[in-house]
C-alpha cells in the first residue's frame, strides 16, 4: 500500500501538508507531458548540464518543478511549493520522496544550464510553429513579433559586473539592470528566441540585440 504523506515522519508541518495535498490533486509534475525526460536529457547532456541521474533531484524533475514555480503567484511561487510538487510526484509514482527541506532543491536548481534551457525553449517553440494550423497564420505567413524590455535583479557582485547600474543611478543605490529582446511567434505566442545584454554600453540597444538573433 502506498504510504501517505501524513504517515511519514518527514512531514510534521501542517501548513506544508496542505501544500502537498493540493499538488496531489494533480497527476505528475508541471510540464512533464510537454517536456519529456528524454528531450531534456538529450539537450542538457549536449550542454554538459545533465545531473542527478537515478536520484530524486535530477535535471528533469528539477526543471519541471522550476518552470511550475516561476509561473505561479504569491506563496505558490515559493521553493517550498516546488518541493511539494516534487514530493507529490514521487508519492504518485511510488518513489521515495525527499523531505520538505528546500536546500537540496535550491542547490540542484542552481545547476540548471542556461544555454540548455534556451535551446530547449527554442526547439519546443519551433516544433509548435511547424504544427500551427493554417488558420493561425497571417496571410499564410509565419509572422514574428519583436519586443524589448528591461528587468532588475539582486544586487550581487556577479550581477553588478555583468549588468552594471545605469548612469542615472547613484553608486550604491538601485539594482543591476538588464535589457532583453525576444522574438515571438504571432501564430503560437511562443518565444522563438531571446537574448540578454547590459542596459548600457556599446551595442546594447534593442536593435543591436535583435541583430544577434536575425539568423
Amino acid at each position: 500500500m502506498r504510504q501517505s504523506v501524513s504517515d511519514s515522519n518527514d512531514f510534521r508541518n501542517a501548513g506544508f501538508q496542505k501544500i502537498v495535498d493540493g499538488f496531489l490533486l494533480h497527476p505528475g509534475v508541471s510540464f512533464a507531458s510537454v517536456l519529456t525526460a528524454e528531450k531534456i536529457a538529450q539537450i542538457f547532456r549536449k550542454h554538459g548540464g545533465w545531473f542527478g541521474e537515478n536520484r530524486i533531484y535530477n535535471t528533469a524533475v528539477v526543471l519541471w518543478a522550476f518552470l511550475g514555480q516561476v509561473l505561479r503567484d504569491g506563496k505558490e511561487a515559493s521553493c517550498q511549493s516546488a518541493v511539494a510538487s516534487i514530493i507529490s510526484f514521487c508519492l504518485q509514482s511510488g518513489q521515495d520522496a525527499p523531505t520538505e527541506d528546500t536546500g537540496d532543491y535550491c542547490r540542484a536548481r542552481a545547476k540548471l544550464s542556461e544555454s540548455a534551457i534556451r535551446e530547449l525553449s527554442t526547439e519546443i517553440a519551433n516544433d509548435a510553429e511547424h504544427l500551427a494550423d493554417d488558420s493561425w497564420l497571417w496571410k499564410r505567413r509565419h509572422a514574428k513579433l519583436v519586443d524589448g524590455f528591461t528587468f532588475t535583479m539582486p544586487d550581487t557582485a556577479k550581477n553588478q559586473a555583468e549588468f552594471p547600474h545605469p548612469r542615472t543611478q547613484k553608486k550604491g543605490v538601485g539594482l543591476p539592470i538588464a535589457r532583453s529582446v525576444v522574438i515571438l511567434s504571432l501564430a503560437t505566442a511562443m518565444v522563438m528566441d531571446v537574448v540578454l545584454g547590459p542596459y548600457k554600453g556599446k551595442e546594447t540597444g534593442e536593435s543591436a540585440l535583435l541583430r544577434q538573433m536575425m539568423n
